[in-house]
């Protein structure tokens, strides 16, 4: 956003209410964060009041989450991003670490079979959502040091990617299919945009692709998921079960839905009704209004980063730039991911839907990445207000 030189005499401190704040960016943020905060509410209230004996337990947990992801946000708005360059190798280091930690029983929690969570004693810690934006902030600082052999030469393509095959092995140990491949497209797209050549990118898209489907067809139940989603209602009460009842709620919504709170298929029906299958519960309580407006939301979002991205880049900031970017490709692909399961449109992956899922883990990075994008856009704004007081002084 320009600012004219009449404003930028008026700002006399380089405070954060100084340069105000992007309008769109926020409505969109916070009108995310309070359709998930009701629809936690009304998702979760029966699965909390059997297994929790409180209505209220998934509700409290994700306001209290909010809370404190809020409040790591404000430490990120204080760091510039010239200082979060240099601890990039430092988060990609702790990331490796964590994914590997995550791994040792008595540490790693298991549940439903997969060991994703370290144990905090007080509350579990989803070690793959530090990974994603761990890795977004590494890429961007990678972009920014080697950016000519990326546009220039295979192999500088082939090291962000051979570390993102990393990353995606040990997330498949655990195993989680859907954060690994995620890993990989964030990678891809953030090389693209740091302006790889082609053919590189199809090369190394190909063998990433085949080698993700072999691994998918080597396990039975991801087959049985692929299965069940080609044609889940040849088997709708086992390999199809969730997508049918997915689908039953998205159509039961019909255009203007059902009422919020007034969802059948979130009463023990559609399992992970407040996590994964979110989406599907808005659909039948908000209907097909209600998704597209859900819908429009992310969109603003998403294009005001990346127009927040492209105002760094003309200012000379390629890392706030490239960090901006890959947090946008992020939530619009796990944004699209999830929906896309929902909708029976892509197998199921166990992608949460980023501002809206109730998990602790997720909305806290999410806050945090929108921290970076926040402080990327302020230092834009910073930017033109010194230039434009440059300009003035030259002037007199």
């Amino acid at each position: 956003m320009k600012i004219s030189s009449k404003q930028a005499n008026k700002m006399s401190s380089n405070s954060y209410l100084a340069v105000g704040v992007d309008f769109w960016l926020m409505v969109s943020a916070l009108s995310l964060i309070g359709i998930g905060i009701i629809m936690v509410a009304s998702s979760s209230f029966a699965i909390a009041e059997k297994y929790n004996h409180d209505a209220f337990y998934y509700l409290k947990r994700h306001i209290l989450y909010i809370g404190i992801g809020t409040l790591l946000s404000s430490i990120i708005l204080a760091i510039k991003m010239d200082w979060m360059q240099q601890l990039s190798r430092v988060l990609i280091v702790v990331a490796i670490i964590l994914l590997i930690i995550v791994l040792i029983p008595g540490i790693g929690v298991k549940i439903n079979g997969a060991r994703r969570w370290i144990n905090l004693g007080i509350a579990r810690f989803q070690v793959v959502e530090a990974v994603k934006l761990a890795m977004i902030v590494y890429l961007a600082g990678y972009i920014v040091k080697h950016k000519q052999g990326l546009q220039n030469k295979f192999f500088g393509v082939i090291k962000p990617l051979l570390l993102a095959m990393v990353l995606a092995l040990l997330l498949l140990l655990q195993p989680d299919f859907g954060s690994a491949v995620l890993l990989l497209i964030i990678t891809l797209f953030m090389i693209y945009i740091a302006g790889a050549r082609y053919r590189d990118l199809t090369i190394l898209g190909l063998v990433s692709a085949s080698s993700m489907a072999i691994i998918a067809i080597a396990e039975p139940y991801r087959m049985q998921r692929l299965k069940g989603f080609i044609n889940p209602w040849d088997d709708p009460f086992d390999g199809g079960f969730q997508l049918v009842q997915a689908l039953i709620a998205i159509g039961s919504g019909k255009v203007s839905g059902i009422g919020i709170g007034g969802s059948v298929q979130k009463l023990f029906y559609l399992p992970e009704a407040h996590t994964d299958f979110i989406f599907s519960v808005f659909a039948e309580e908000m209907g097909f209004v209600g998704v597209i407006l859900l819908i429009s939301l992310f969109v603003i979002l998403i294009t005001r980063i990346f127009s927040i991205s492209k105002t760094a880049l003309e200012n000379g900031k390629e890392f706030a730039a490239y960090a901006c970017a890959g947090i946008g490709v992020w939530i619009a692909l796990q944004a699209f991911l999830s929906m896309g399961v929902n909708l029976g449109l892509l197998p199921t992956k166990g992608l949460t839907l980023p501002f809206i899922s109730s998990g602790g883990s997720a909305i806290m990075m999410s806050l945090l990445s929108l921290a970076i994008v926040m402080r990327v856009s302020y230092e834009n704004r910073m930017h033109n207000v010194k230039a434009i007081r440059s300009h003035n002084e030259a002037a007199l």
